[in-house]
């Protein structure tokens, strides 16, 4: 295995990744990566058949389908440490089965003859707590791959102490303002500055919901709540509306699902707070402040994996921290 970012020459590119569902951060991940590729009519491959173009995605085909060669660039995300239940829940369809204990992970020897593998800018923060038949699987398909790179330090250790080398980059979507900036028009979706903010479902218990309405309404601007995932386990819409009865300034949802919209919302805004990596990313990439949640201390790895070893020292809060934090810190949110 070579570790290094450029696709080596060979068969046709096949674009892989977690855009088989509606995910913020995947969907953006599969365009950062066809454009970095230069790649006009990308083929892009999934475990499901789907087709999410009309909310700024792809056009999926599964996979295990594939039987030509091809360059399979396994496109980024938190994919080294995803297993195939976790993937059949999202997918919406528990019954789900694949060949692999990791679906996302496809080791060069599982594909048609003369076939490469690339993995770019990939995540595994829980892949050292996987079981031994899992790490090894994960661990076999990378030491296969053609060239590897990955999003974070804890990652990067972890394979290192494998005997496997990576190369540390950011992720992809850090550069979606230089890449796609003509295309993500800022939404303002209300007639005033406004905070856009997110949070998964998992912060739906009224002791969490209570404290982010407190922290949320010492910026004193309005509310604009979107959903950076529509798929199972991600954001609920019946927890947003919980969290609008207990607000006190102005609260509205943006309700659509298209991510280039998604990301005109983000853009627009006076700053982001909420759980999710990508949105935090893409505001951070169109210079709007940023305010990461976490449901309990310590529990956002991926979050704290990503900051720690880009943005060292940035705090990320808990629905508690958030309500009780000096102000000072809150500031920038409510400025200019």
């Amino acid at each position: 295995m070579k570790a290094g970012l450029a696709a080596p020459p060979g068969p046709p590119p096949l674009f892989f990744g977690a855009f088989d569902r509606h995910n913020f951060g995947d969907i953006l991940l599969g365009h950062m990566a066809i454009h970095d590729a230069g790649v006009a009519a990308p083929r892009c491959a999934g475990l499901a058949e789907c087709d999410l173009s009309a909310c700024g995605g792809f056009r999926v085909t599964p996979v295990d389908a594939i039987t030509t060669p091809v360059t399979l660039i396994h496109v980024g995300g938190e994919l080294l440490d995803c297993d195939a239940a976790e993937a059949a829940w999202m997918l919406g369809d528990s019954a789900l089965r694949w060949p692999r204990r990791a679906p996302y992970v496809i080791a060069r020897n599982r594909l048609p003859a003369g076939s490469r593998t690339v993995f770019r800018a990939l995540g595994g923060v829980g892949l050292a707590r996987r079981g031994k038949a899992f790490r090894d699987e994960v661990l076999d398909a990378l030491r296969q791959a053609d060239a590897l790179g990955v999003r974070d330090r804890v990652t990067q250790e972890f394979l290192a102490g494998e005997g496997i080398a990576a190369v540390l980059e950011p992720d992809p979507v850090s550069r979606i303002a230089a890449a796609f900036g003509a295309r993500i028009a800022p939404a303002a979706p209300v007639n005033a500055p406004y905070l856009a903010v997110q949070f998964a479902a998992e912060f739906g218990d009224d002791r969490s919901l209570a404290a982010i309405a407190r922290g949320l309404e010492r910026s004193a601007l309005p509310v604009v709540l979107f959903r950076a995932g529509a798929a199972p386990w991600h954001d609920d819409l019946a927890v947003y509306a919980r969290l609008a009865q207990r607000l006190r300034v102005p609260v509205s949802l943006f309700e659509s699902l298209d991510v280039w919209r998604i990301a005109g919302l983000i853009s627009g805004s006076r700053g982001f707070v909420g759980s999710s990596l990508h949105a935090r990313i893409v505001a951070a990439a169109f210079g709007r402040p940023c305010l990461s949640l976490e449901r309990t201390a310590g529990s956002g790895a991926k979050l704290h994996a990503y900051l720690d070893t880009w943005l060292p020292d940035t705090a990320v809060w808990s629905p508690e921290g958030f309500a009780d934090a000096d102000a000072a810190l809150l500031l920038p949110l409510g400025a200019g």
